[in-house]
């Protein structure tokens, strides 16, 4: 399994769109702080009054801007394990004797490294810009610079959710553009089933606004539980699902 990461680490950072995607990041994150505007996706995304220019508000800016970034690496999505199955060449693996699981295993797993590494990037050049433009004159700086630091891990985490769903979809169709469109209309038609339903356990799959939340800190020890749960279930179950689905795929 760690020979199929280092294999994709190699072709990933050889890939012309791979780079492309860091310039795209950086560069949306520059602009959210220096024009200090915003937008997010999500059940309830209400901004916060922000009173004032300053580092903690560039970061506020960037956490409820970053359910865009769903978007933005859809092309990671596609590098690291939509080729694979559009050109069929999951199957050299495969026949080389790694187990279905340890394939799907493996994807995930670079899905989840490589999504963190370009959340903690957009954050980094968020607060980069923040320091720029307003100064370094956060109070207890290195607390700030760790929770930043663990909400960049946490957005990678809850990303690569909507990720493993979409992953479901390619396995079983072999098509990068079903699993795209999922990637794309799931946060808006999960609002338009909200809207609709009134139903209120749908905030639980609504990843995105999850990520806004724990950026607010509006969430309790206790309200994070059913969150946390949905995911980690979601994750799970779209790990077995794409590995039960390969398996019954002819080599």
């Amino acid at each position: 399994m760690i020979r199929l990461m280092k294999a994709d680490f190699y072709r990933v950072w050889h890939t012309k769109g791979f780079l492309a995607t860091i310039g795209l990041v950086i560069a949306f994150a520059v602009m959210i702080v220096a024009t200090e505007s915003s937008g997010g996706i999500g059940v309830d995304t209400a901004l916060p009054n922000l009173q004032g220019g300053s580092l903690k508000n560039s970061i506020f800016l960037a956490v409820f801007s970053s359910s865009m970034l769903l978007y933005l690496l859809i092309g990671v999505f596609v590098i690291i394990i939509g080729y694979e199955f559009s050109q069929k060449n999951y199957k050299n693996s495969l026949t080389a004797g790694v187990s279905r699981f340890q394939f799907i295993l493996s994807k995930y797993l670079s899905e989840v490294i490589y999504l963190s590494t370009f959340v903690l990037l957009y954050f980094t050049a968020a607060m980069v810009t923040g320091i720029v433009k307003f100064g370094g004159t956060q109070n207890n700086l290195a607390s700030f610079l760790l929770e930043t630091l663990l909400l960049a891990v946490a957005i990678g985490l809850i990303i690569s959710v909507i990720f493993c769903m979409a992953t479901v979809l390619l396995v079983a169709t072999g098509s990068t553009i079903i699993p795209t469109v999922f990637i794309v209309i799931y946060p808006i038609l999960l609002q338009i089933i909200a809207v609709l339903t009134k139903w209120n356990f749908l905030k639980y799959f609504d990843f995105l606004n999850f990520v806004q939340l724990l950026g607010r800190q509006e969430l309790s020890g206790e309200q994070l539980i059913p969150y946390v749960v949905t995911g980690v279930s979601v994750t799970i179950v779209s790990l077995i699902a794409s590995t039960l689905i390969i398996r019954n795929k002819e080599l």
